[in-house]
């Protein structure tokens, strides 16, 4: 059934990488061997799935567990997604969602459940000239953005900061207290990060941390060429560090070719930072720069909500106020 439902994406069809993501996290939500919901009809046969990933976040000095939703699927909509998300609301007190499509959102927003429309995203490019014809930019505005970004890319002369490492020590823990407006934001202990980047099956993420600050980036290829984008799932280096922590990367990634390099993330002064730098956020130009890379497309960006206590009463989300990434929940997976 995930070969239909999930037929582009190959990794939910491999034991290993199904262990990795409900069986082995850190944090567990139930009991059983797996935290995945399965939903049947009368006659026993499989008609709907839910999974749900458990997490460590910090939230107004408290430390707390909280869950993701993942793989939401009901053959016969309505009644039966909602009895797989009810069965989730029962197990799980605080509860997250990322990349939410409109029937989700509708189900959400009946439940007052605050939802973000899209994850900020900020992008740079290194060559202006390939970008432009990559991403089928004609726009002479468009490619002046471009042009901008890659030359302050370029200009950035700094020290590169920062070592690559293979694992994280358990007991590490990065905190984003350098970043003052952030309320909340998963725990990044050594153990959870070691879970999320380095255990996940057939995936290559890198590793650069100082001791106070961490990035995790990977690099994709654009189908169809052999230039590669950087996708940083992880950034919490301070500002003063922004611009070492950046041509370390820019560095060791060198010999792939990358045209473009890019990070989404809830707390809007991360992104400003890097702007200082010669990222552009989303929306700068006028032919969307793409978010996707195989094939090349724009997804029009990754919807997310949370549901603290007390539930089902109206109430506001400050979504700048928390460290949520792409790395977070199942959004980062390597597409074939």
């Amino acid at each position: 059934m995930f070969a239909d439902w999930y037929r582009y994406n190959p990794r939910l069809q491999e034991k290993d990488y199904f262990d990795w993501q409900f069986r082995d996290p850190p944090t567990r939500l139930s009991r059983a061997d797996y935290d995945f919901l399965i939903l049947r009809d009368a006659a026993g046969r499989i008609a709907g799935c839910l999974g749900m990933v458990g997490f460590e976040f910090r939230h107004d000095g408290r430390i707390a567990v909280g869950g993701w939703t993942h793989n939401w699927q009901a053959e016969a909509k309505g009644e039966g997604g909602f009895a797989l998300l009810s069965r989730f609301l029962q197990l799980v007190d605080n509860r997250f969602m990322l990349r939410i499509n409109e029937n989700s959102a509708d189900v959400f927003r009946l439940l007052r459940i605050p939802i973000l429309p899209a994850i900020p995203r900020w992008w740079g490019v290194l060559d202006a000239d390939r970008a432009a014809v990559l991403f089928k930019v004609e726009n002479a505005a468009d490619r002046a953005v471009l042009v901008r970004s890659a030359a302050m890319l370029r200009g950035n002369d700094a020290a590169p900061v920062g070592r690559h490492v293979s694992r994280f020590e358990p007991g590490d823990e990065f905190l984003l207290d350098r970043w003052p407006g952030v309320r909340g934001h998963a725990r990044r202990t050594g153990t959870y990060l070691n879970w999320r980047y380095v255990d996940i099956p057939r995936h290559d993420y890198r590793l650069l941390r100082t001791e106070t600050g961490l990035a995790v980036y990977r690099v994709e290829t654009i189908m169809g060429s052999d230039a590669g984008a950087i996708r940083i799932l992880e950034w919490t280096f301070d500002a003063p560090q922004s611009a070492g922590a950046l041509a370390a990367i820019l560095g060791a990634t060198a010999a792939h070719d990358p045209v473009l390099v890019d990070v989404q993330c809830t707390h809007p002064p991360i992104g400003q930072a890097l702007e200082r730098l010669g990222f552009m956020p989303q929306g700068s130009t006028q032919t969307p720069v793409p978010d996707l890379f195989r094939p090349t497309n724009y997804s029009g960006g990754y919807a997310a909500a949370i549901d603290l206590p007390p539930h089902r009463t109206q109430k506001t989300m400050d979504f700048n106020g928390w460290y949520i990434t792409t790395g977070e929940s199942d959004i980062d997976r390597v597409k074939l």
